[in-house]
């Protein structure tokens, strides 16, 4: 194995140690920071493939995203003064196997898919990219731009929301 590929191999484990983490903690600020580790092993991984503009936007959106949801996890969730929910082991076992099934499925249509050469040409450059995304896929660039307007602008509604004084917001 070559070192490219035990980079790759380290980063997916760190992504998956992570993931693992950022589902598994009960403390909302621990399941952020186990994101935030998830996210920074897939760029790692980007890094190990050659994709290293893409790695780095990246971090840099999923550094801002985590910064965000940092807040609305405060915003929203209960607080630590109050007992948490007891879990279930009936939800967590059922979680698990719904998750393995999932991933072995996965596996087995990856490992018999055909696939063909993909046919890249040399890695092209950051100004390149900004090229398309500006020109050839400015539409779908402007509509992830307004989803994620229309998804911030909901956060706020649901972070305001009250049921006190009869009122729904």
């Amino acid at each position: 194995m070559t070192v490219t590929g035990m980079v790759s191999a380290a980063s997916a484990g760190v992504a998956l140690l992570g993931a693992l983490g950022a589902v598994g903690f009960r403390n909302i600020f621990h399941n952020i920071l186990c994101f935030a580790l998830a996210m920074l092993g897939v760029a790692g991984v980007f890094l190990g493939l050659g994709a290293d503009f893409v790695a780095v936007v990246f971090v840099l959106v999923y550094v801002g995203a985590v910064a965000i949801a940092m807040v609305y996890a405060v915003m929203l969730s209960q607080p630590l003064d109050q007992a948490p929910a007891p879990r279930r082991i009936g939800k967590i076992a059922a979680a698990v196997v719904i998750a393995a099934t999932f991933a072995l499925a996965l596996w087995r249509v990856m490992r018999g898919a055909w696939w063909p050469g993909l046919g890249w040409g040399p890695a092209q450059g950051a100004a390149e990219v900004g090229r398309h995304f500006l020109t050839d896929y400015v539409l779908a660039f402007e509509l992830v731009s307004v989803l994620l307007v229309v998804a911030m602008m909901g956060a706020v509604m649901v972070a305001r929301r009250t049921t006190e004084g009869g009122g729904r917001w």
